[in-house]
């Protein structure tokens, strides 16, 4: 059997790449351009995976047949891994994955939000240059700013929620559902191959969705300057 987890070897470090590419869309979160990218590279990532399995062990005795259906209910019963796909097939023939934009601008302790105002972020905007914008808004309508009333304890933030189409929760979460679908497939195959299926879950480097969505200016002026 090592010789045939040598055929998968490719396959397994497609699946690390989009591991990493998931970590990439958490990093970038408040950056509109390199989280779109982050987003196109995972998508492409995990959708070639089952196609490059079966490609590695077409030759093996019973694996197609045993292989094949499995790999039908992933990808065309399966609503997130088929989301992926369409997506996929999208960017690749169509034009580029425009996500959808949420925000508010908040004042937060810790992840407790105590209060928040909707504010309207472009999907190719980034957060820091839209919180210039509503620090400049403030200025015109200074109860805005009073009401969050940033302190010692309490920061300001802009939340950011990002949605594509087919999605129902927001991409953070919907992304690491599919990586875990595809994971449980290649434990599957694994299991197939005579070897011990992955962890259950998400590994433990995978944090709060929060700490990347809410992006925290505890120094307004300074903390924006230092990323222009």
């Amino acid at each position: 059997m090592a010789c045939a987890l040598e055929k998968i070897e490719a396959v397994l470090d497609r699946w690390q790449e989009s591991h990493w590419h998931l970590h990439q869309i958490e990093e970038n979160y408040h950056n509109a351009d390199a989280l779109r990218y982050s987003m196109n590279a995972f998508i492409r990532s995990l959708r070639e995976i089952p196609d490059m399995v079966s490609m590695a062990l077409q030759n093996m005795d019973g694996f197609p047949t045993w292989h094949n259906p499995i790999k039908n209910e992933l990808e065309s019963k399966d609503h997130l891994f088929s989301k992926i796909i369409q997506h996929r097939n999208y960017i690749v023939h169509k034009s580029m994955l425009k996500p959808e934009s949420k925000a508010f601008v908040a004042s937060i302790r810790g992840h407790t939000i105590k209060m928040q105002f909707s504010f309207y972020v472009d999907p190719f905007e980034d957060s820091d240059l839209a919180i210039k914008r509503f620090i400049e808004f403030s200025k015109k309508d200074p109860i805005l700013m009073q009401a969050l009333a940033p302190d010692e304890t309490q920061v300001l933030a802009l939340i950011r929620e990002w949605h594509i189409e087919g999605f129902n929760e927001e991409i953070i979460e919907s992304f690491r559902n599919a990586w875990i679908r595809v994971t449980s497939y290649l434990s599957d195959i694994l299991v197939f191959l005579g070897e011990e299926r992955f962890p259950e879950g998400l590994p433990d480097c995978f944090r709060d969705p929060r700490d990347f969505r809410y992006k925290k200016y505890h120094r307004l002026h300074q903390d924006i300057q230092a990323n222009d």
